[in-house]
């Protein structure tokens, strides 16, 4: 494939039939289910309906693949996909800085791959996206925009083993796996008690504490287990190689992503202390980027799991414009009397939740001191792990709402920063610093010094000439 002569227009390999198909059938299920239902059919009609379906699915597909085309022409890549209304994409091969591989379970049974051509800017989801590619097509479509073919790099990698992914499963919920089942559960919840039978469940159910703990007990085992297996195939065989400029990431058990990340548009790192992860000194890292600022957090995630004392030297290995100048020296901290203010909302919030239940279930009262004194220690441990520092090339944020995140970003790449400061902070002589940085992330710390607060606030201020 030369992109001087220009190719001609290339179909995707076949198996994008399929993945059409599959498409197509998703969208049609939802409505075959209602049909069968509401009109009470026998299974055999079931079957008849699903086997007509898979046919005009596979139909739908093929034409769909038929009127999709790519190719190089002109020092740019073109995609044009639709039937009645085709859309044009065109990418210059010179603002092309990675072409990403995923491979599904149906990419896989084809031997292709899935390919997302990522500009600046842009996210996991590639601006063009090519569903099935041949592995030869791949790497040549990859030398004509001037990169090299993962397959072909030997270099030292970090790996995610075994034993750490289990470890990473379970200390970190994947709640992009949970929240769609919650969501459908509800869906389904909402209609079987909406009948007679849903009532006589909810008559059954055990109205008192010991029984509604059982009842948590289990959702919570259930959730937990659907989280470690949503971490286990997020992350199963999860590398992680720097090549010069960029890094480069491989990841997925079901769908196998290879992502490469010019370091340049690293902006920030975020170090995530997950409640479960602190105690053992573990955390997790993740990129802050424009372009992943929409992104689930498997996608943003660039170390799994990891020991919190290791980070400074994995950040020079790997991200070296994020190594902290110094080592990890000590954080600046609010004064100790803005300790009260840390500790008052999340106490005040633990209570009402107390008396919430107590409503509902007045034998829960003792619930009420009990939730104050655990919010009460939650602030005692935000004020404890609430610190900054800036040393004139990084600002490093550190905050904690249960799990404690420490905000590495480039000073250079700093978005806004601003201080604030309410009327009792004001007679306290108090207030909060914040900033943000491309990805939209925000890191901020409350209640510091006000003259701090007005120092930190100048020392970031861009030169006059620049602003």
């Amino acid at each position: 494939m030369s992109s001087d002569a220009g190719s001609p227009p290339r179909h995707l390999h076949v198996a994008e039939v399929f993945l059409a198909a599959l498409d197509n059938l998703r969208e049609m299920l939802v409505g075959a289910v209602v049909v069968l239902i509401a009109g009470g059919q026998s299974p055999g009609f079931g079957l008849v309906l699903g086997l007509i379906g898979l046919v005009i699915a596979l139909v739908a597909g093929y034409v769909r693949w038929s009127h999709t085309t790519y190719w190089v022409s002109g020092s740019a890549l073109h995609f044009r996909t639709g039937v009645l209304s085709p859309d044009d994409t065109s990418i210059p091969l010179g603002r092309i800085q990675a072409i990403d591989g995923i491979q599904g379970p149906i990419q896989r049974l084809f031997g292709v791959q899935a390919l997302h051509v990522q500009t600046a800017g842009g996210g996991s989801e590639g601006e063009i996206v090519l569903r099935a590619v041949a592995d030869d097509e791949a790497r040549g479509l990859r030398g004509v925009a001037g990169l090299p073919d993962p397959g072909e790099l030997d270099l030292p990698e970090w790996r995610l083993r075994a034993g750490p992914l289990l470890v990473a499963a379970l200390t970190a919920p994947q709640l992009g796996v949970l929240l769609p089942l919650v969501g459908a559960l509800a869906a389904g919840g909402d209609n079987l008690l909406s009948d007679d039978q849903g009532e006589r469940l909810l008559d059954e159910l055990p109205r008192d504490v010991a029984g509604i703990a059982l009842l948590a007990a289990v959702a919570a085992g259930a959730t937990l287990l659907l989280s470690v297996l949503g971490g286990i195939v997020a992350f199963a065989g999860f590398t992680l190689v720097r090549d010069e400029d960029r890094l480069r990431i491989r990841r997925g058990l079901l769908q196998r992503r290879t992502a490469s990340l010019p370091l340049a548009r690293v902006h920030a790192v975020d170090v995530v202390e997950g409640v479960l992860r602190r105690p053992f000194g573990l955390a997790s890292v993740r990129i802050e980027t424009a372009g992943y600022r929409k992104e689930r957090t498997a996608a943003q995630t660039v170390l799994p799991l990891v020991r919190t004392r290791d980070v400074p030297r994995l950040l020079a290995e790997l991200m070296p414009a994020l190594a902290l100048d110094g080592g990890p020296e000590p954080l600046s901290r609010p004064p100790g009397r803005a300790r009260r203010r840390y500790a008052l909302p999340p106490a005040l919030a633990a209570a009402l939740l107390g008396v919430a239940l107590t409503l509902a279930l007045p034998s829960a009262w003792p619930a009420i001191p009990a939730l104050a004194l655990v919010g009460t220690s939650e602030g005692l441990l935000r004020h404890r792990a609430a610190g900054w520092r800036d040393d004139g090339h990084h600002l490093v944020i550190r905050t904690r709402v249960l799990a404690r995140r420490t905000l590495i970003a480039r000073v250079d790449r700093l978005q806004e920063h601003g201080t604030s400061a309410s009327l009792l902070q004001r007679r306290a002589r108090l207030a909060d610093f914040q900033t943000a940085v491309g990805s939209g992330r925000t890191g901020r710390v409350r209640h510091l010094e006000a003259d701090a607060a007005r120092s930190l606030f100048e020392r970031l201020r861009p030169p006059a000439s620049i602003r």
